[in-house]
């Protein structure tokens, strides 16, 4: 996939992202947080290759086994309210399951959202049930590579097992199932666009983390467990995330 188009899409994005990060500097400073606000309960989990798992799949799930960090959150709202928003899942894979909010070189941060792909964007507060983290699936929206794996592939995150009872809010339902150890997510790969999903891993979410939430930085880009992103909505990413994070702390001054 080093192709020409692939490097153009690429250059396309990282310029396009640096292009329009001002704009999200300023909204960040105005807000006194990021644009896009990643802020909600953070458990830890337990990754293991998927029981199901086709057999040319079984190297990248190796490398995806054990702990992990798993956040929820909104997107676009600081509070949890009931009226349109696009929910995300970020997952960072690392060795120990201790509370530190930093990341080690080795661990791997993958960022899920309930959009299924870039041009769906603008309709996906409107696709997202935003009274439940478990009933949505979670998309990485753009492609990956891996030297596990042959070709370029896309994620998904979907919660396969859970149970509560439907009271309080979205954040306290997930926590009670939580610590029921009552929810599992299948992480699935496909390696076309729009072609069926292969199960990958299973997520275990075991407990809350008391971890910083504000110091919890979830990068695409770190891919310590060899799981690259690429492509024009990942590129896009570099210049609006920096912005975005640099105007943060200074507004808070």
């Amino acid at each position: 996939m080093h192709t020409a188009q692939t490097k153009l899409t690429g250059g396309l994005g990282f310029a396009g992202g640096w292009l329009v990060a001002p704009v999200f500097g300023l909204i960040s400073a105005a807000r006194h947080a990021r644009t896009f606000h990643p802020r909600g309960p953070v458990f830890h989990a337990r990754v293991e290759p998927h029981v199901q798992a086709p057999r040319e799949l079984h190297a990248l799930g190796e490398h995806l086994r054990g702990a992990a960090l798993v956040r929820f959150s909104g997107a676009l709202w600081k509070r949890e309210l009931r009226i349109p928003d696009v929910l995300g899942c970020a997952l960072r894979l690392r060795q120990s399951d201790d509370e530190s909010a930093s990341a080690a070189r080795d661990d791997q941060d993958l960022l899920f959202a309930t959009i299924r792909r870039p041009w769906t964007m603008p309709l996906s507060p409107l696709t997202t049930d935003v009274r439940d983290y478990l009933a949505n699936d979670y998309f990485a929206v753009s492609p990956f590579r891996s030297r596990d794996v042959t070709q370029p592939f896309y994620l998904r995150l979907r919660p396969v097992a859970w149970e509560h009872d439907g009271r309080g809010g979205r954040g306290e339902r997930l926590e009670r199932a939580v610590r029921a150890r009552a929810v599992m997510m299948d992480l699935e790969l496909r390696q076309e666009p729009f072609g069926p999903w292969s199960p990958l891993a299973q997520v275990e979410l075991q407990r809350a983390a008391k971890v910083d939430g504000e110091a919890l930085r979830f990068d695409p880009f770190h891919a310590g467990r060899g799981v690259e992103p690429f492509g024009f909505v990942h590129a896009l990413r570099v210049g609006v995330y920096k912005i975005s994070q640099f105007a943060r702390p200074r507004a808070t001054h």
